[in-house]
């Protein structure tokens, strides 16, 4: 009894003295929390703590961190994203906030057991008030360790239940057994409750074979150990204290948590909490120089003599939670609120990976998977600024905030491409003086690719840029909620999931910019905006609220830089060369034409590439909402054209004229060839009897929504009003169409019917007697193959263009095949070398044809009026005219053989050319254009 009393009594004096220096851990002015604040949108909530002025790691690994974190999670429930601010963002979602969010939750458990009774009221024995304290000691220790390492309090719990810290006096157990099992309910409760959270037990333990740091109420000794290591080499002393890990200890990682299991017996609780503390106190007594503790450590040096199985307990203090290496963190430069996730999840395989050498350097690694549990791709693209080095993090940052403060008077922030430029140069400005102040060296390069890349995320469109700079995709999609969902993609007519995750800053900006670029109103009451990049070649439409249920959503549609041209085409699959030579047939012969499709289907393209088939002596004039057609492109290949705007068709404003406004004064403006965007409301009727009575010019050509002619005739017809004896105003209609080849979720873009309409009366003829199919597209061979019509000789439009041409319709057929020969002929070169399939070669080829074809028919009527006797009457017809069925092979031999020298010369001019620029390419030089490059191959003939 007299031992119990003096143990009782040590006991109270070690608790007295060790509780104030040790256990309160922290120093007052760090208990309060870190900065933050709270970013609310409709369908996020996100926490930002503020790190930049903290000492600490900013890390889950840091004691300190992991108190201000579980802390402000306590009271900011229900967030969808916490992030660390510091010199990169890290941001913490899904399944890393639910594991915070579970772990701050412990602290709550244990806090609700302080005031709970631990010994039974009717107790009377004498060392009732000794049981009490200690076992609210047990409690009070627990809650002071949760607060900074949640999972390390977790582990103690489970060692005091499982017995792995011994007992004091075992013999006294057997003298209260009812209250002591009592505790043990108590404590087995508790330790029920935190395991209500099995995703905490991947978190793994690192146990050190050497000395550990210890987090929470031993942390303070640290800096002691620095002192007395620093004194003691001064000395000339090896440093004696040793309380972080030898960089030669071996680790052991594993899941003490997950391992541990069973309940906690009467005899593994009686004096828990003191022997606890002792345990701790024969630690440092054996580890800490007096110089540290001095009298502290005097005071327990007896009691430790005294006490027994007091190693055990240093397996707890030498254990490490890594909580960094489960809880992960997405970490993205601050300018950037983007989220983009560069690592493929377990449910993926790889397909294939390519880089995109876009401006300024800047190169892009995109990789491409597949799910393995559902039909679908996903695309990932790896920025380089994600990637940034600190010291250039920082220097960007730095001048990005002063690019923010920079107000510029002198400037129209609507011609996007000025603007692009001006931020460029500043940025480009502002670099170099913070270089040179901080005495830092950068290459030129660099300091372009810096400067280019703060343009892009101050006045550009960010990472948008990026994945519209990749030429194998067409479509961007951000669907709303734009913060939750991923950004899509379309690549080479297949829709794939993006890494890409928009964040609503983000989405503002853009909205805002798009808003100032186009000059109209957008929000609320104007949920609707439409505009036309051509600096990157894209239509975009976004929608917002009330429209838009969950906020803002984008398209971008983009459509090539350069126009289409039929060679183009036909080395994509969309055509063939056959039907490449009638398209060309018919827009020399100024046909009326309807290129009819489902969105997407690649309309815009195959009009953009006949326009180049229209000889450049006539005019054309083109009617858009929005600016798809290249205007300025074929104006500068010396095209006669004049673009028209007309009133959108989704937001219609007052200050745009109305399509049949707009059409009404292209018809005033004299004979052109007409080009409307897209047919779809009252100016249609307008168009057909401009057709019918001849006002509308060369040739009238058009888009249409229909996924078949008979759908075209209907929409025309029945939805538009047309009547039916106007519709024949129509030559031919073309149905351009997205096809999946053997039911795959590939999407390829094809024209899959060209038809003609019949000259009889169409109001008496169902709508599938009203067509005659010139072509039709075969799914087994991916081919248009000829109908029936054009075999049998007996197609009406062809001969409506012959006899217009004073020729055969055999000679037309012909003519036909002749360009057909040539597209193909250019379409093979072109593998080789590609600019041979953009419209400035194609517009030269063309002209070139037109020349040949003048030059040979006023050659043989030169000749003929020479043969001609003197009183003859003199024809205006060659003799190949004359004699279509003998001579007209003659002549388009004879023009083909003139064209192919011609074009044989270009070729090897182009090549010389080509082969130049890949000498002037030095080695690792990049591509400055964004869009794939192809490989450059000598020609030599």
């Amino acid at each position: 009894m007299l031992k119990l009393q003096e143990t009782a009594s040590s006991l109270q004096e070690t608790v007295r003295n060790f509780n104030p220096s040790i256990l309160q851990g922290k120093k007052k002015e760090e208990e309060g929390n870190c900065p933050h604040r709270i970013k609310q949108t409709k369908n996020r909530k996100t926490i930002v703590i503020n790190c930049r002025e903290c000492e600490a790691e900013s890390s889950l690994n840091d004691s300190h961190c992991r108190k201000n974190i579980f802390g402000i999670l306590q009271k900011e429930i229900h967030a969808d994203c916490l992030v660390l601010s510091k010199l990169y963002e890290r941001d913490y979602e899904g399944k890393s906030l639910s594991l915070l969010y579970a772990l701050a939750s412990f602290k709550g458990t244990i806090a609700a057991y302080r005031s709970i009774e631990v010994t039974p009221e009717a107790c009377t024995r004498q060392e009732k008030r000794k049981c009490e304290l200690e076992r609210k000691g047990v409690i009070a220790s627990l809650a002071e360790i949760v607060e900074t390492d949640p999972l390390k309090a977790r582990l103690k719990l489970r060692e005091i239940t499982n017995g792995k810290i011994p007992a004091r006096d075992p013999d006294a157990a057997s003298l209260c057994s009812v209250c002591s099992e009592g505790f043990c309910r108590i404590l087995n409760e508790i330790e029920e409750k935190m395991s209500c959270f099995p995703e905490v037990s991947v978190i793994p333990v690192i146990k050190k074979s050497g000395y550990c740091s210890v987090p929470g109420w031993l942390e303070g000794l640290e800096d002691e150990k620095q002192k007395v290591n620093h004194s003691e080499e001064k000395a000339g002393k090896k440093p004696k204290l040793k309380l972080k890990t030898e960089e030669k200890a071996g680790k052991k990682t594993e899941s003490l948590i997950g391992n541990t299991s069973g309940e906690a017996t009467t005899a593994s609780l009686s004096g828990i909490f003191p022997s606890r503390i002792i345990s701790s106190r024969i630690f440092l007594f054996n580890m800490v120089p007096h110089s540290v503790l001095g009298e502290e450590k005097k005071k327990i040096g007896k009691f430790a003599n005294n006490s027994t199985n007091f190693t055990n307990s240093i397996d707890f203090i030498d254990t490490f939670f890594d909580y960094e290496s489960r809880i992960k963190s997405y970490v993205r430069p601050p300018f950037s609120s983007s989220r983009i996730y560069t690592e493929a999840p377990e449910n993926t395989e790889f397909l294939e990976c390519y880089d995109i050498n876009g401006s300024e350097g800047r190169n892009l690694e995109i990789s491409i998977y597949c799910y393995t549990d559902r039909p679908e791709r996903l695309y990932i693209i790896r920025p380089p600024e994600y990637n940034l080095r600190q010291e250039e993090l920082r220097l960007l940052e730095k001048v990005r905030r002063k690019m923010i403060r920079h107000r510029p008077k002198d400037l129209a922030f609507a011609d996007p491409a000025g603007a692009r430029e001006y931020f460029k140069r500043m940025a480009k400005d502002m670099l170099g003086k913070e270089l040179l102040e901080s005495g830092k060296a950068c290459s030129p390069d660099e300091l372009e690719s810096y400067a280019d890349l703060l343009a892009r995320y101050t006045n550009g469109l960010g990472i948008v840029e990026d994945l519209l700079s990749d030429a194998r995709i067409t479509d961007v999609y951000i669907n709303a909620p734009a913060d939750t969902n991923p950004v899509h993609v379309v690549m080479e007519g297949e829709e794939c999931t993006s890494n890409v995750f928009l964040s609503q800053d983000d989405l503002d900006a853009l909205v805002s910019r798009f808003r100032t670029i186009s000059g109209r109103p957008f929000g609320e009451a104007i949920p609707v905006l439409e505009l036309n990049l051509e600096a990157f070649g894209v239509r975009v439409s976004v929608i917002g609220d009330p429209l838009s249920a969950n906020g803002l959503a984008y398209a971008f549609r983009k459509h090539s830089l350069t126009p289409w041209t039929l060679p183009k085409l036909i080395n994509t699959g969309s055509i063939s060369p056959f039907a490449a030579g009638f398209l060309s047939f018919l827009m020399d012969g100024q046909a009326s034409v309807l290129v009819a499709g489902e969105v997407g289907a690649g309309k815009t393209s195959l009009l953009s590439a006949m326009l180049l088939e229209i000889p450049q002596k006539y005019r054309i004039l083109t009617i858009e909402d929005t600016h798809e057609l290249p205007t300025e492109e074929l104006q500068e290949l010396g095209w006669k054209v004049q673009g028209m705007s007309s009133q959108s068709s989704v937001l219609k404003s007052g200050a745009e004229m109305s399509p049949e406004t707009a059409l009404r004064a292209a018809l005033r403006l004299g004979s052109s060839s007409l080009v409307l965007g897209e047919v779809r409301g009252p100016e249609v009727k307008v168009l057909y009897e401009a057709m019918q009575v001849g006002n509308a010019g060369n040739s009238v050509i058009g888009t249409i929504h229909g996924s078949s002619v008979e759908n075209v005739y209907e929409r025309v017809v029945h939805t538009l009003g047309v009547p039916p004896a106007s519709f024949k105003a129509t030559d031919a209609v073309i149905i351009c169409s997205g096809i999946r080849p053997g039911g795959s979720m590939r999407k390829v873009k094809r024209v899959s019917r060209i038809a003609e309409i019949t000259c009889a009366c169409i109001e008496r003829l169902e709508p599938s007697e009203i067509f005659n199919d010139i072509m039709y597209y075969d799914p087994s061979q991916d081919c248009l193959l000829a109908g029936e019509a054009l075999e049998q000789g007996q197609s009406e439009l062809i001969g409506k263009i012959a006899r217009k041409w004073g020729i055969t319709i055999d000679t037309a057929l012909k003519n036909i095949e002749l360009r057909a020969r040539i597209k193909e002929k250019i379409a093979v070169e072109g593998v080789h070398i590609p600019f041979l399939l953009e419209a400035e070669a194609v517009s030269e080829a063309n002209n070139m044809f037109w020349l040949l074809s003048d030059s040979i028919k006023a050659n043989t009527r030169t000749k003929d009026d020479k043969r001609a006797e003197p009183g003859d009457k003199i024809s205006n017809v060659s003799c190949f005219e004359n004699d279509p069925e003998s001579s007209s092979e003659v002549y388009l031999e004879e023009l083909y053989r003139q064209w192919e020298v011609w074009f044989e010369n270009y070729v090897r001019e182009r090549a010389r050319i080509e082969n130049q620029m890949i000498g002037k390419h030095l080695p690792g030089e990049k591509h400055l254009s964004g869009e794939k490059q192809s490989p450059k191959i000598k020609v030599t003939t």
